[in-house]
């Protein structure tokens, strides 16, 4: 097993500070980021900055990826106007992405208390999601079955009002959202 990294020996603050000014630098100015963690009491070289950096940048971009994918599946289901399938697909991509950051805490190279820690904290939230995923189901039936009963009273009126068997075909059809 390799050495561990220097930036990641960082105090928890420091280190988030660090990531927040290479976020907002672009992941650039190494040399500036060097000298402030010196002020602050720490020696870590450029190098080692810049491994971090590049390192930060690529789960950056990937992160940002995955947003950009969410957001156009969301909007594509949105266009199509059924929330229930925005919230499915977002419950699939956060359990997608919960998988993700599991599988990346078993290769950091964090103390193993923290790790688990970590992992806790993972697994909750998978399991909020799948709370949420049922939930989404619950409701989707529930939804379906007061369409459902709308469409059978509309219908029961439709008749009693003498409307053509077509028509009130069509009104059932608009109700339920079933396209022909």
């Amino acid at each position: 097993m390799g050495r561990r990294s220097s930036v990641n020996q960082l105090p928890e603050q420091f280190l988030e500070e660090l990531n927040r000014r290479l976020v907002n630098n672009g992941f650039s100015e190494y040399r500036e980021m060097a000298a402030w963690l010196r002020e602050a009491g720490f020696e870590i070289s450029k190098s080692s900055l810049q491994r971090h950096g590049t390192k930060l940048e690529a789960d950056f971009e990937e992160a940002m990826a995955d947003v950009r994918r969410t957001r156009a599946l969301a909007k594509a289901v949105k266009d199509e106007g059924d929330e229930g399938d925005v919230l499915s697909a977002t419950s699939g991509v956060l359990q997608e992405q919960l998988l993700r950051i599991a599988i990346a805490l078993r290769h950091t190279d964090a103390n193993p208390a923290e790790a688990a820690k970590s992992i806790s904290v993972v697994a909750r939230a998978h399991a909020d999601v799948g709370r949420l995923q049922v939930a989404l189901s619950k409701w989707q039936e529930e939804l379906k079955a007061k369409c459902q009963a709308a469409a059978d009273a509309c219908e029961q009126a439709a008749r009693r009002g003498g409307l053509t068997p077509d028509t009130v075909e069509v009104i059932r059809r608009e109700i339920l959202g079933i396209t022909a």
